[in-house]
């Protein structure tokens, strides 16, 4: 693979990227979508997902060359800022278009609606103390996305909520690692504003939050996922309390955003 091409995959932002597209694809096979609609909204999501991790890295360039970030490929491999922007504006497009296809005008707008908040954060919040506003409202538009755009029903409310808090989890703890560098580059987010206490004790109160909303909504089809998201809950908080690592919290907060995610599923399925 040529240095180009590989540098247009990093700054693709290729495993977040991967994450969000798989979830919001199993998302929408648990509400009922099939085939090639299904097909489809991975498409529009995984091409939404490339235009927002294209423009991240355009936008940060100035910054990551003078931090002489060498994991970033605009540093690192040559890809010049001009050629993401170019890149990221044609996959909005399509992105936006295949969203409407796929899920009609009402359902694909919110689709739109999510990508346009990304675009927000990348390129007037992700350095402000807004910056957890878009990923709040960039994650909460997934479940009306799906729902709308599949029977043109309104989407449950405490799937909505259980999104949008896992959204600004997932900000603040991708966030914490970034303190040190973020710190140096005078870079001013919202994580940064509140400090590593605060935005760590912020982002277990949210997950705490979530969990209590999944227990609630889970219980009814078995006991067991509730209990199975308490014990997972409080191996995460032991494991950040007990390690000597000093990514235990990110660590830890990640690996319980995912299990939330997984129950979501269920949840979901058992609807």
């Amino acid at each position: 693979m040529s240095s180009r091409v590989m540098g247009f995959v990093r700054a693709s932002h290729a495993a977040p990227t991967a994450v969000v597209t798989l979830v919001v694809v199993l998302l929408a096979a648990g509400l009922g979508w099939r085939g090639w609609s299904l097909a489809g909204v991975f498409v529009a999501v995984a091409v939404g997902q490339f235009s927002v991790g294209w423009s991240n890295d355009a936008f940060d360039a100035p910054l990551d060359k003078r931090s002489h970030r060498l994991d970033k490929p605009t540093v690192a491999l040559g890809i010049s800022p001009r050629a993401l922007w170019v890149a990221a504006v044609i996959a909005l497009v399509v992105a936006c278009a295949l969203s409407w296809l796929v899920a009609g005008v009402i359902g694909g707008s919110w689709h739109v609606f999510a990508l346009a908040m990304a675009w927000l954060y990348n390129t007037v919040l992700s350095r402000t103390w807004w910056s957890w506003l878009p990923y709040a409202m960039a994650f909460g538009s997934i479940p009306a996305f799906l729902s709308y755009g599949l029977d043109g029903q309104p989407p449950l409310l405490w799937l909505t909520a259980v999104c949008a808090i896992v959204g600004v989890s997932a900000h603040v703890a991708n966030a914490l690692p970034d303190m040190d560098l973020d710190r140096q580059a005078d870079v001013k987010g919202f994580v940064m504003t509140m400090g590593r206490t605060r935005a760590t004790w912020l982002c277990w109160i949210l997950l705490v939050a979530g969990s209590v909303i999944l227990a609630v909504e889970t219980f009814a089809a078995s006991a067991w996922i509730p209990i199975g998201l308490g014990v997972a809950l409080t191996s995460a908080a032991l494991f950040a309390r007990l390690s000597r690592s000093r990514t235990a919290t990110f660590q830890a907060i990640l690996a319980l955003v995912v299990v939330q995610v997984v129950v979501l599923l269920l949840a979901i399925a058992a609807e």
